[in-house]
C-alpha cells in the first residue's frame, strides 16, 4: 500500500468489525495474563494488520489499566492525535518494528528476521513494551519461521510478538504452537460497506453490493479489484459461464489478458475470487448440481495450487475453462444450471 493509502493499517484509527476480537486481547492485557504471541488468522484484506497496529498502540500508550468497556470507541481504542499513535503511523516510535514480504518473491527473509529479533531484545526505549509486528507471517520462508521459533521459544521480557497470517497452515506447527491463535473473520455486509463508505464514498450502493459479493467480505480485496479493473473482469467471467459450453472468445481473450499480464500478478487472485463467486452465486439460483459442485470444488484446488506454487496463470487458466466446458457440456447447459 502507498503512504497515503487510507486503508494503511498502521493509520487506521477505526476499527470496523473484530470488536470481539480486540475485547479479548483488551481483557488478558487488563487481567495480567497476556501471551506473548499471537497468530491474527483470516483472508486477506478483512483488517488483521489493523487490529494488530490497533493492539500494539493500546501496549506502547500503556493503556493496560483501562478495562475493555471503557474505551469510547471499542477496545484497545487510542485517538488519532496522540503522541503514541501518530508515532506508530510514521512508522517511527522506536519501540514498534514491522517485518513485511519483500523482493521479487514475495517473501520474508531470514536475515530480515534476525535484525527483528536483534531488536526485540534491546530495552525499550519509550514504553514498557518491544513490539513486532510481521504481517504476512506466512510468507516467511522456512530459514526465516525457524529463526523466529527461537524468540518465540525464549522471548525476551516484554516483548510482544504478532503474526499477521492469510494462511496460517504455512507456518511450521511449531511456530504455531508457541502463539495463541485469534482467528478473525470476514466482515458482513454492514460492516463492509461501512468500510467502504468511509474509505471510498463515491462507490454507490450497487457497486459496494458488487464488491462485496466477489470480495467474500474483505475491503481490502475489494478495493484491490476495483483498481485492478475489477468490474470488467467480473462482466468478461459472467459473459463466459453464459456462453458455456460454447466458448466466449472475446470474453476469454479479455480474461487471458488480464490474469496472465506478467506486470499485474494481482489479476489473477483478482479472477479467481470472481470466478468463484460466480458459480457460488450461480449454484444457489439455480439449485445444487453434484457435477457443477465437484467442478466448483476442483477450481478452487486449482486456483489455490496455482496461487501457492506459482503455476502457469495461463495455462491454469485453460485448464480451469477447460473443466467448465465440459461439465457444461455434460449437462448441455451453462453454469450452474
Amino acid at each position: 500500500m502507498t503512504t497515503g493509502d487510507p486503508l494503511e493499517p498502521r493509520k487506521r484509527e477505526k476499527l470496523v468489525g473484530h470488536l470481539a476480537a480486540a475485547g479479548a486481547l483488551a481483557s488478558d492485557v487488563a487481567g495480567d495474563r497476556l501471551h506473548h504471541a499471537w497468530i491474527l488468522a483470516g483472508p486477506r484484506g478483512i483488517g488483521k494488520a489493523t487490529l494488530a497496529f490497533r493492539f500494539m498502540r493500546y501496549l506502547l500508550a500503556g493503556q493496560s489499566e483501562f478495562l475493555p468497556q471503557e474505551a469510547e470507541a471499542g477496545p484497545l481504542h487510542l485517538r488519532a492525535d496522540n503522541p503514541v499513535f501518530r508515532r506508530v503511523a510514521s512508522g517511527g516510535h522506536a519501540d514498534l518494528r514491522t517485518v513485511e514480504p519483500e523482493g521479487a518473491r514475495g517473501e520474508i527473509r531470514v536475515n530480515a528476521m534476525r535484525d527483528a529479533i536483534r531488536f526485540l531484545r534491546l530495552t525499550p526505549g519509550e514504553s514498557a513494551w518491544r513490539g513486532l509486528i510481521v504481517d504476512g507471517a506466512d510468507s516467511m520462508n522456512p530459514n526465516a519461521q525457524n529463526a523466529a521459533l527461537k524468540v518465540l521459544e525464549e522471548p525476551p521480557p516484554n516483548a510482544m510478538i504478532l503474526l499477521v497470517a492469510h494462511r496460517p497452515s504455512l507456518l511450521l506447527p511449531t511456530v504455531r504452537s508457541r502463539c495463541r491463535i485469534l482467528r478473525l473473520a470476514p466482515l458482513d455486509r454492514a460492516a463492509f460497506d461501512e468500510v467502504l463508505a468511509d474509505i471510498v464514498p463515491e462507490l454507490d450502493a450497487e457497486a459496494r453490493a458488487r464488491l462485496f459479493a466477489v470480495s467474500g467480505g474483505s475491503p481490502g480485496a475489494a478495493l484491490g479489484l476495483e483498481q485492478l479493473g475489477g468490474r470488467a473482469l467480473k462482466e468478461a467471467v459472467d459473459a463466459l459461464l453464459d456462453s458455456l459450453p460454447d466458448i466466449n472468445r472475446r470474453a476469454l481473450g479479455d480474461i487471458a489478458t488480464a490474469v496472465t499480464d506478467a506486470r499485474e500478478p494481482g489479476y489473477f487472485q483478482a479472477f479467481g475470487r470472481i470466478l468463484m463467486a460466480s458459480l457460488a452465486e450461480r449454484l444457489r439460483t439455480d439449485g445444487p448440481c453434484a457435477a457443477w459442485l465437484e467442478t466448483e470444488a476442483d477450481i478452487a484446488r486449482l486456483l489455490e495450487r496455482s496461487i501457492t506454487l506459482s503455476l502457469d496463470r495461463q495455462q491454469t487458466l485453460f485448464e480451469i475453462i477447460g473443466n467448465l466446458a465440459r461439465t457444461a457440456a455434460g449437462k448441455g447447459q451453462g453454469a450452474g444450471a
